[in-house]
Order: C-alpha cells, then sequence, then structure tokens
C-alpha cells in the first residue's frame, strides 16, 4: 500500500474522498461540504457519526465515478489515538467492499494540530489491509475470482492537509508508519507460514536474508553449536522431531551512537507444537503452527529498529524447534541439564516454550544487555486469565514492566501486569531434580511459566516477560487487526520501547 502526503494547493483526482466525521450538534455541522447529504443520512438514522459507523455515497450511478466515504469517530472531545485506529480500520474495511483503490483523506477533518490522530488513522488503515493469500491459486471456482496476493499493494492513498508544514509532519509520519506496516506484516507472514513450509531451517535462511537486506549481523548456532553451549534443554525439546533447530542471533548497532544502551529481546519459535510426548487434543491443533509468534514479533521489532534508525543497540535471539513425539522424543520424567547447570524433571512435554527460553535467555545474559525482553506463546492459561483483550506481562523490574504496558497502551496493544511472588515456585520443586517445569495444579498456569523462567534471570538482570499466547491470532474484535490468522500484535509496542529506552 502506497501512502501519500500533500498539501491543498496541489491538484489530485481519485476515486474517493474519504471524510472523518465526528458526531457533532446540528449547528456544528451546517457548515459541512457534504452538509445536506450527512443531514439525509442522520434523517434516516444510516450514519449518525458513532465510532465504527461508515456511508459510501457514490456519484454517478453503476459506473466508477467520484464517491465520498464518511467515517464515523464518535464525539470530538472523546476522540483519542486509539479511537483513530478504529477508524481508519473500518476505512479499510468499507473501502475494500466498494473495490476503491485510490483515496484522498482531507486531515482538516480531524483538526490540523492533531498530526498524532492522522498518524494512528493511517495505522489503523493500512494494519487492516492485510491478507495472507501466498498459497491461493487465481481461479473461478464458483464465479468468484480468488486473488494471489494481498490486493492492498495496489492501493494508493493521499493524505491532504492545508499548509506545507503539516503535509511535511504528516509526510514523515507515513513513512515511519509504513516501516511499522511492513515489519508488521513480517510478523504476520511468518506465524501464518505453514509448518510444513515454516520448519526451524526455513525461518533460520529467512532471517538470514532480512539481516543483509537491512544490515543486521546475524550468525545461525545449529543443533550442533547449541550442544556446544551446553543448551541441553532446548536441544530436548526437538528431540522427537526429523527436523533440526535453530537458533538466530541478529544484532543492531545504532551508526553515530557512542555507548548506546542495548535491549535484548528473546522470542520462542516452536514452528509446530504437537505436545510432544504429552501430545494435545486434535480440536484446533492446526493453530499450533503460530506457536512460533514470539520470534516472529522479535523479528518484526529488530528489522523496524534497524530501518528506523534506532539510537538504541538491540542484540535479538529467536529459538526454533519443532515440538513432534516419537521414539527418541523427550519423555515425562526425565531430567536435563540446562546450560546454566540447575537440573529440570520434565512432567510435561507440552510446557516446552520455557524450556527452551530458559537456556537461551541464559546464553543471552553473557552479552551484558541493560535489560532482557523476552516474547512468547507460553501458556494457554494466560487466555483463561485475561481473555484475548491484552496479553501478560510479568518480570522482576516493575519500572521495566511499567514502560511497556506505557507503550502497549500507546499503540492500543495492552499489557497487564500479573504477580511473580516466590510462593509460585513452591509448586515446581520436586524430589529428583533443582525444578520441574510443570505441576498438576492448573491454577496461575502462566505465573508458573514465568516463574519457571526467573530462576534463569541472573541477578542484578532486569527482566520482563510477556506471554502473547491468546492474542497471538485470531483477534475478532479490533477493527484494524485480521479476522483470521496472525495478528502481528506488540510489534509496535517493542519499537516504541526500543526507541525510547532510557535504562
Amino acid at each position: 500500500m502506497q501512502l501519500e502526503s500533500t498539501h491543498s494547493q496541489t491538484t489530485i483526482s481519485v476515486e474517493c474522498e474519504i471524510l472523518p466525521v465526528f458526531q457533532t450538534q446540528d449547528r456544528e455541522s451546517a457548515n459541512h461540504p457534504y452538509a445536506d447529504i450527512l443531514r439525509k443520512l442522520k434523517h434516516t438514522e444510516t450514519f449518525t457519526g458513532k465510532l465504527g459507523q461508515t456511508a459510501f455515497v457514490r456519484f454517478g450511478g453503476k459506473d466508477k465515478a467520484e464517491s465520498v466515504l464518511f467515517v464515523g469517530c464518535g464525539p470530538k472531545d472523546e476522540f483519542t489515538e486509539e479511537k483513530a485506529r478504529v477508524a481508519g480500520g473500518h476505512t479499510w474495511s468499507k473501502l475494500a467492499t466498494e473495490k476503491t483503490h485510490l483515496g484522498a483523506i482531507k486531515t482538516s477533518f480531524f483538526g490540523d494540530d492533531h498530526a498524532a490522530w492522522i498518524r494512528a488513522f493511517a495505522e489503523g488503515l493500512v494494519l487492516n489491509a492485510y491478507q495472507f493469500h501466498k498459497y491461493l491459486n487465481t481461479s473461478k471456482a464458483e464465479g468468484k475470482t480468488v486473488a494471489r496476493g494481498p490486493s492492498a499493494k495496489k492501493c494508493r492513498f493521499i493524505f491532504v492537509s492545508q499548509t506545507r508544514e503539516l503535509a511535511d509532519q504528516v509526510r514523515s509520519d507515513l513513512e515511519d508508519v509504513s516501516v511499522l506496516y511492513e515489519s508488521v506484516n513480517l510478523t504476520r507472514d511468518w506465524s501464518n507460514e505453514p509448518s510444513n513450509i515454516g520448519t526451524p531451517e526455513f525461518y533460520a535462511k529467512e532471517a538470514q536474508k532480512l539481516a543483509k537486506k537491512y544490515g543486521l549481523k546475524c550468525k545461525l548456532l545449529n543443533e550442533a553449536a547449541a550442544k556446544r553451549e551446553k543448551m541441553d534443554l532446548y536441544l530436548a525439546v526437538g528431540q522427537g522431531s526429523e527436523r533440526e533447530g535453530y537458533i538466530v542471533q541478529l544484532e543492531y548497532n545504532p551508526k553515530g551512537v557512542k555507548k548506546p544502551k542495548t535491549v535484548c529481546l528473546v522470542g520462542k519459535g516452536i514452528t509446530f507444537d504437537s505436545g510432544g510426548i504429552s501430545i494435545k487434543p486434535s480440536l484446533r491443533m492446526e493453530e499450533m503452527k503460530h506457536d512460533m509468534t514470539g520470534a516472529a514479533t522479535v523479528m518484526g521489532a529488530v528489522v523496524a529498529a534497524a530501518r528506523l534508525q534506532l539510537t538504541t543497540r538491540v542484540i535479538a535471539f529467536i529459538g526454533m524447534a519443532e515440538n513432534m513425539p516419537s521414539g527418541i522424543a523427550t519423555q515425562p520424567g526425565n531430567i536435563i541439564r540446562t546450560r546454566s547447570g540447575k537440573t529440570v524433571e520434565i512432567i510435561n512435554t507440552d510446557a516446552e516454550g520455557r524450556l527452551i527460553l530458559a537456556d537461551i535467555l541464559d546464553y543471552a545474559q553473557d552479552f551484558k544487555p541493560d535489560c532482557v525482553v523476552d516474547v512468547a506463546t507460553l501458556t494457554g492459561a494466560v487466555g483463561v486469565a485475561l481473555g484475548k483483550q491484552c496479553a501478560a506481562i510479568l518480570g522482576n523490574d516493575d519500572e521495566l514492566i511499567a514502560d511497556l504496558v506505557k507503550r502497549g497502551a500507546e499503540k492500543g496493544e495492552r499489557l497487564w501486569q500479573l504477580p511473580l511472588w516466590d510462593e509460585y515456585f513452591e509448586d515446581m520443586k520436586t524430589d529428583h531434580a533443582d525444578m520441574r517445569n510443570s505441576c498438576n495444579d492448573s491454577n496461575g498456569g502462566t505465573i508458573r511459566g514465568a516463574i519457571f523462567l526467573k530462576q534463569f534471570i541472573r541477578k542484578g538482570v532486569s527482566w520482563a516477560h510477556m506471554d502473547i499466547a491468546s492474542m497471538a491470532n485470531g483477534l475478532t474484535s479490533v477493527s484494524y487487526l485480521p479476522k483470521k490468522g496472525a495478528s502481528g500484535i506488540y510489534v509496535r509496542t517493542l519499537v516504541d520501547f526500543i526507541a525510547n529506552y532510557k535504562g
């Protein structure tokens, strides 16, 4: 999708004029350029300006002609950046239905002092335009044409401002929005990839290509290298699979910055999670291709950091493995020594994400980062606790967590802090090893997953853990996110956090 900015003195020809409309009193809408049409729409209660409403009016009959799209924004005194994103999401939905590819948005209807609203509206517009059609063939089955690839690539939207100064500001913002849009879509593409294609080796090679393209340092650790690093816990997860696991190490170094702060990101990348010997029920098991969304989120964030030339150094670790049952798969009751030297008794092989993260977190801390943030689809329990409205965040540094929560709230990507009291570890103790990876009590599963990880965080290291399992895919309640498949949520939060990190 192409986003452009211009000022009102420029003559442009478009298919559709897109006009944000606030709920106002009649006297306030009298001067609107389409006052008569709005009055009729309001009289029939077809369109009142309520947030989420749209009204498409075509001039000139059935053939392609000039048209206008009214987009409801709700009361102006209640308008926020998130509501602007929501309005942008509804805008794309209606434009896609009307097959409109060239539109102009007059920014003056937001108020020229509200560049943040304009940017947020653009975010909502593009974030909702994603489609994963990689494996669809063009056909005319049952009279319907199925297009290969996302149709949004053909679309062009021009933001028209009254002054050159605002147009320049909007142009700069739209450039950033485009980078974030492409980075979020990278995360979505990775997460949506079917597991027969999206293997650990596939993602390792894709990461290498992206690193070369955007100037990132990249190092791959295959299973032999992981063995030399004594990552036996990580290796235990992929032990039953015929596909080799890979750990991808990426590094972004800002140019011209002396002694930059270093943020370390760690992503869980289980390319398919059968549960291993503790095999999952078959219902919705196909969604377990999304169990590498933490890794995909980290990949999108580090690419965006490089493209936006942020001033914070980022070191990212992506742990890729496939969790499968076989004659040589890790068994419940096995005891594994970790890279840190601690031992773990495996109670449930379906609690595998914490196993790969434990070794990789230990490895990541050797690089002495200022903070460590891991992102994982770790537990189904997080959906029980919080539903599909927000992800859980836990850790040992309340200031770090508060900053991530704040960044998420500003981006419409909610995080909710759960406690990490030491008492939760009591249930993780065992007579046979330093700890076990699960317990028979199903309550507090998200917290127990995090308290396990905490055992591998060294003294003095600032750490936060994001459990995004319930938010990774299938979000139906947000207008600007796909209703099916990967959401790509939390890439923008991480990028904003990295951009503003002070340590």
